[in-house]
């Protein structure tokens, strides 16, 4: 382990495969993450979908509202819906940034990773700014006057990809590090390396996408059931 460990650099990058058990463990890491991932983005939409198909809701989702609906003005440049999403993975991938580097490191360079405990402290950090983004980002549209929750319009859709589009930036990070922090060179190794945090990053944009909308969702609701009409 010790003559392992204490080897150059550029031989423990210029091989992504030559230790298993790493890639074994990166690939349990994936499964668990989509798997999750995909268990709360389903049972989430089935309970949002469930809860409008029912009469009570269908007929009166938050409050006593008009029969015309009231006509969407324009939006500005700054709010809209695409620069919104891109700027909402900004701070979400600015918290989990350092950790990061510690993690592919660990991947490709095959260095021990032990601190679990601040993996897990990042982990919670990443779900609360996500939350706190991704409302932030639905309330500049509510704020533009784009009311429209409560069917399926642009201001869901936008919750959620605001929180996913941190799996953009952390693909990115990943084109980084694989150019200037490892030495990987051929057509296997460079399909073997994208091809793993293609799936890392779109298992991290699934959860964090499915952490904003939820959080959006409560939100939404809690303050439409506080309007009144007179």
């Amino acid at each position: 382990m010790e003559r392992r460990l204490s080897s150059p650099p550029h031989k423990r990058l210029s091989s992504p495969i030559k230790n298993g058990d790493t890639s074994q463990s990166f690939v349990r890491c994936l499964h668990e993450c989509l798997t999750c991932g995909t268990l709360i983005f389903t049972s989430s939409l089935l309970n949002t979908q469930s809860t409008y198909q029912s009469p009570s809701v269908t007929t009166n989702p938050y409050s006593r509202v008009n029969a015309v609906p009231r006509p969407i003005p324009d939006k500005k440049w700054f709010v809209q819906p695409w620069l919104i999403v891109l700027a909402g993975g900004i701070l979400p991938f600015g918290s989990i940034f350092i950790e990061m580097y510690f993690i592919f490191t660990s991947f490709w360079a095959y260095k021990i990773y032990y601190v679990y405990g601040f993996s897990l402290l990042v982990t919670l950090i990443l779900a609360v700014v996500t939350m706190c983004v991704t409302i932030v980002c639905c309330y500049f549209l509510l704020n533009a006057e784009d009311y429209r929750w409560s069917t399926p319009s642009p201001c869901r859709w936008t919750s959620f990809a605001a929180g996913a589009s941190t799996s953009l930036y952390v693909y990115l990070y990943s084109v980084y590090y694989f150019l200037f922090k490892t030495k990987m060179y051929g057509l296997f190794q460079t399909v073997f390396y994208f091809g793993y945090m293609g799936l890392f990053s779109a298992a991290l944009g699934l959860m964090c996408g499915t952490i904003g909308y939820i959080g959006t969702a409560k939100f939404v609701r809690k303050i439409y059931s506080t309007v009144k009409i007179d």
